[in-house]
């Protein structure tokens, strides 16, 4: 059988992630436009040719993707401390296992390195590639603009930072690429007024990416981390879902495509989770009105985000539809049984699978009866299928093993990061 091969216009995938980016955080979502326009600016000061600055405007694009599962705010960016490197790190690790961007993580892991390491700093153990010098220099001179201010008032302090700073915290030679192109003013209006936005996506308009399915599941498995990653207690959460629900689908006599789609579909389910803040998700007592209504938004962000991907098709509805129910009063759409896809409710049975055998603040993991008998109420409350509940009790023991093999994966890719979010609550980041 010929491996199946998806065609992606690859500012649909791009723009996916800054769809995700801008939801969680307009601030960093500007920060990386302008990082990105300046990045862009220096290459073709350089001299850089069209391949090479398109990926180093990538990169600057989406250079803080590391902040957001460790809930950055943009002014912790500001200030080279001891922390400043954990977001390189796992936004590196993010993308290194996604063959189509993974050319740009070894940049982002290093983005925040001296041109020449001072006092008791740190030597890197590894080359740190010269885009890495571009970036950095695109990014402090960014973030030392006071959008509260005139920014042609702030111009001059700016460039001096920036001279004085040549050689040692800069690389020399991007530093006299920066003076020039930083001398008009209409530099500077262009990174405050809104000028900058979607950079990355212009230049790779009209760019189609080629991937096999292996390939396309690694992204699926690449957003899902964001999300998931943000939280111990969510870790696993995606994978979980996403084994459970194939398992289901293979009994269910869907084809293997579509078992692969589904599998995807549940990686990517809870992506609209990226607006939710961590001290919602894991609150340990009962959700007020405010926070239940925030949570209800979920579902729709994770079809807004989506929806970029044309190529998608089904799996869009599948991953966003997990929770409305079969009488229509579910959440976000309100869609009636006659309407909604078999493989979403394919997936609301095994997200409620899942997160019943999940431990959680305010209770612990329920074995094979105790949550039985929930989803059958459920099936009385007509809110999920009976027919796909009664195919799961009848393979329970074969969908629970791939549930758990796929959650012990994902928590050994979590252990990887795992000292990089403590650090997170160390800091008391999170939640906000």
């Amino acid at each position: 059988m010929n491996p199946v091969r998806f065609t992606f216009k690859l500012d649909d995938l791009v723009e996916c992630i800054f769809f995700a980016l801008r939801l969680i955080s307009p601030a960093i979502a500007r920060h990386h436009d302008q990082v990105a326009y300046i990045s862009q600016r220096l290459c073709e000061k350089l001299g850089f040719d069209e391949e090479d600055t398109l990926w180093i405007t990538l990169s600057a694009a989406l250079h803080d993707i590391g902040a957001v599962s460790l809930e950055e705010s943009i002014s912790d960016l500001r200030f080279e401390n001891e922390y400043i490197h954990d977001h390189s790190l796992v936004g590196a690790i993010f993308l290194e296992h996604f063959v189509p961007l993974n050319k740009i993580a070894p940049i982002i892991k290093h983005h925040h390195q001296y041109w020449q390491p001072i006092g008791g700093m740190a030597v890197p153990q590894e080359e740190v590639p010269a885009c890495s010098h571009i970036i950095h220099l695109a990014d402090r001179a960014a973030l030392m603009i006071d959008e509260l201010d005139e920014v042609l008032s702030q111009r001059h302090r700016i460039i001096d930072y920036v001279k004085t700073h040549r050689g040692t915290m800069f690389h020399p030679e991007y530093v006299d690429a920066f003076l020039e192109i930083a001398g008009p003013e209409y530099f500077w209006l262009d990174i405050v007024s809104g000028s900058t936005e979607g950079v990355g996506e212009r230049l790779f308009k009209l760019r189609n990416v080629v991937l096999f399915e292996e390939e396309v599941l690694s992204w699926t498995k690449f957003l899902s981390r964001i999300v998931d990653f943000r939280s111990p207690l969510n870790a696993q959460h995606s994978s979980g879902v996403a084994s459970s629900a194939a398992a289901l689908a293979r009994i269910a006599r869907f084809s293997e495509q579509e078992c692969q789609m589904i599998l995807m579909a549940g990686y990517v389910h809870d992506l609209g989770k990226l607006a939710i803040p961590t001290a919602i998700l894991e609150k340990s007592g009962p959700l007020d009105e405010y926070e239940r209504a925030v949570i209800k938004g979920h579902s729709y962000y994770t079809y807004r985000i989506l929806q970029h991907i044309k190529e998608f098709g089904p799996l869009v509805q599948w991953a966003a539809f997990h929770h409305e129910r079969l009488d229509g009063k579910g959440y976000p759409f309100r869609i009636p049984e006659s309407y909604l896809p078999l493989g979403a409710q394919i997936m609301a049975v095994a997200d409620i699978f899942t997160a019943l055998h999940e431990e959680r603040t305010y209770r612990a993991a329920m074995g094979r009866k105790e949550s039985l008998d929930i989803m059958y109420q459920m099936v009385k409350e007509r809110a999920i299928n009976g027919d796909l509940v009664q195919l799961l009790e009848q393979n329970y023991d074969e969908i629970n093993h791939w549930r758990q093999v796929s959650q012990k994966q994902s928590m050994e890719e979590y252990a990887v990061m795992n000292p990089l979010f403590v650090r997170k609550i160390e800091r008391g980041l999170g939640g906000r």
